[in-house]
């Protein structure tokens, strides 16, 4: 079966030359592997049709239900938990190089706000847009698999592109407004530990440096995180730290000791015990026996 779809997908990414692609849940579900991180490699518009499903982004989980779209950004470290048995959705994935190809970036500032990181990545639609909403995907999906000789036809998906990209856009800029973002303290706090942790995990994996930062003692820091997330500064840091080394290792672009250099520990034996402590396998069982870094769902 895996095989099957893998075909397909690369029949239908030479369509537009890897770029830009829609495919259901049908598709995509045999690539799903779930409790294993990935980094996506494009940017996608998912759109829940039926059942739900349980997806991390950057450490956020978000419980994804009918109606609901999600907005992935390329790059974004996520995870699949769980899914139900009935789940449907429908997807459009596109590469940043298909968005400036199409001259969407000649007028389309809004569209770089739409996939900023900044954004709240979810939202709910209401019955009429949700049907407009995958109306226009599988008109899309439609156009994508008419022949290639097909008169106008990269003109005609181009148009059909660009129009769901705007749909998009105007139902997010609807419902942004109505959504105000206040954090208390705490969640100040953790928000501003993480954000320096994302940038800085490789280098620096004390809890003392991030509280120094901060201005706060590392016995606080760690109080209020995990009063936030449920999870203390260093497993946090330590969590941070696997999820970075199983995306490396099942990219298969490094060996274990490049690895464990990407990542600053001192020599491949620490990174090692290290990595077996939290997964229970060593790196180098790990990488040989994933593949979901290579051949992302989103």
């Amino acid at each position: 079966m895996n095989n099957i779809v893998e075909q397909r997908c690369m029949e239908k990414d030479l369509v537009n030359g890897g770029k830009m692609n829609v495919l259901t849940s049908a598709e995509i579900k045999p690539l799903m592997i779930f409790n294993e991180p990935f980094r996506s490699n494009s940017f996608a518009i998912i759109v829940v049709q039926k059942g739900s499903f349980v997806f991390q982004n950057n450490f956020v989980k978000n419980t994804m239900r009918a109606k609901d779209v999600y907005l992935v950004t390329p790059g974004s470290l996520c995870e699949l938990h769980e899914m139900s048995d009935d789940l449907e959705f429908i997807s459009m994935g596109f590469k940043k190089e298909y968005l400036k190809e199409q001259g969407v970036f000649l007028n389309g500032a809004e569209i770089v706000h739409l996939f900023s990181s900044d954004l709240v990545h979810k939202f709910s639609l209401n019955d009429e847009e949700f049907e407009e909403m995958v109306f226009s995907l599988r008109s899309l999906k439609r156009k994508i698999n008419l022949p290639a000789s097909t008169p106008h036809f990269r003109d005609v998906i181009r148009h059909s592109f660009i129009s769901v990209l705007y749909e998009v856009l105007i139902v997010y800029s609807k419902y942004r407004v109505f959504i105000p973002v206040k954090l208390n303290r705490q969640e100040e706090l953790t928000t501003s530990f993480l954000n320096l942790l994302s940038d800085n995990f490789k280098e620096e994996k004390r809890v003392q440096h991030y509280a120094k930062e901060l201005f706060v003692t590392s016995r606080h820091l760690s109080q209020v995180v995990k009063q936030v997330t449920g999870k203390t500064a260093g497993e946090i840091i330590d969590e941070m730290v696997i999820n970075e080394a199983k995306v490396l290792l099942s990219s298969h672009v490094m060996n274990v000791s490049q690895v464990a250099d990407e990542l600053k520990f001192s020599d491949q034996s620490f990174f090692g015990k290290f990595f077996k402590k939290y997964t229970g396998i060593s790196p180098s069982i790990y990488r040989s026996n994933s593949t979901v870094a290579i051949n992302p769902p989103f």
